[in-house]
């Protein structure tokens, strides 16, 4: 089982983002240096520690790791322990109502969804799936995660 922090919170939910770029963004770069600009954002622009998602997934579905998910991560106010961020490059100007594939690719689609099979091995329990959207008044991720993952139009 997953625990993070001191305090040991059991890891409950993954919630998924996205990091409101272009499809363009930083397109001939290796994903090491997108999520290092991440990184620059959180930690630079808004006085993090670190970068607040634990996994990041490129437009060509590779997958990096941020922030450890034996840390609790800094990805939604209030909902941080206990839960894992995972961040979509990708998604400028998506609604919260749009369809996966019009904001992020058939490969993320495929590695998100092996990433949380992963991640429900390793928490050896039940766990939520959820949208940044669920908290917050945004679009983020630019889709709706429950119906996206029972493989509806989302």
């Amino acid at each position: 089982m997953i625990y993070q922090g001191r305090a040991r919170h059991p890891v409950r939910e993954v919630i998924v983002h996205c990091s409101a770029t272009r499809p363009s963004w930083f397109h001939d770069r290796p994903l090491a240096d997108k999520v290092a600009e991440i990184r620059r954002w959180h930690v630079q622009d808004r006085g993090w520690r670190d970068i607040g998602y634990h996994w990041i997934i490129d437009r060509d579905g590779a997958v990096m790791a941020g922030r450890s998910e034996t840390e609790i991560g800094a990805h939604v106010a209030g909902h941080n322990a206990g839960t894992i961020g995972v961040s979509l490059i990708g998604g400028h100007g998506s609604g919260v109502r749009d369809a996966f594939a019009d904001n992020f690719t058939p490969a993320q689609d495929a590695a998100l969804r092996r990433l949380i099979e992963a991640i429900k091995g390793r928490v050896g329990g039940s766990m939520a799936l959820s949208g940044h959207n669920q908290y917050a008044p945004k679009a983020c991720p630019g889709f709706t995660v429950g119906t996206w993952y029972a493989g509806g139009a989302a």
